[in-house]
């Protein structure tokens, strides 16, 4: 398997960086649920500590995706694949990556706002050059509570989109992204 994407298939660094992105992110969304129904504490303290850093391990594998995907061809869609579902995987794509940008963003400035650093499991504190504010932190804390509405809606689209192809319409996008998944022809 070609580690750079060809006119067919994706490479291996861009399914690593998909999978590993993916896994995060429902790691992400998992802890930002139970930690939303907890009383402050210990058990919520280290909830939303875990969640900070997988939160920056994705923003760091996402901003690698995004530079990997520039670098590269992206495979082209299907053949006989309707223009407007063409146009739908495009924009859903873009939707991820700037709603989960977002999602990220969000969570980090909410944190700095509350007049905390970011923590990385437990390794290093890294402070965010944004001051303490408490409306401020209201304010981003409901822009990242939101976000992730839409950042599971997109996913969820996706996914189906994905199955939808392989399934039924029978082409190769879901192949392009996995191994050892062939599609029915």
């Amino acid at each position: 398997m070609a580690l750079r994407n060809t006119h067919n298939e994706y490479g291996s660094f861009a399914k690593w960086l998909h999978w590993l992105v993916a896994i995060g992110i429902i790691a992400l969304l998992y802890l930002g649920l139970q930690q939303s129904g907890l009383e402050k504490g210990p058990d919520k303290t280290a909830i939303r500590e875990l969640h900070g850093s997988i939160a920056l391990l994705v923003f760091v594998l996402m901003s690698v995706r995004i530079v990997w995907r520039f670098m590269n061809e992206v495979p082209a869609h299907p053949e006989g694949m309707p223009g407007w579902q063409r146009v739908s995987a495009t924009l859903i794509h873009w939707g991820i990556y700037i709603a989960v940008f977002v999602q990220l963003i969000s969570g980090a400035t909410t944190v700095a706002t509350g007049g905390k650093a970011l923590a990385f499991f437990g390794l290093l504190s890294i402070p965010l050059p944004i001051a303490e504010n408490r409306d401020n932190h209201e304010f981003w804390e409901e822009i990242h509570e939101f976000t992730w509405i839409i950042v599971a809606t997109l996913l969820v689209v996706h996914v189906l989109a994905a199955l939808y192809n392989h399934f039924v319409a029978r082409n190769d996008v879901l192949r392009r992204m996995t191994v050892g998944v062939r599609a029915r022809g």
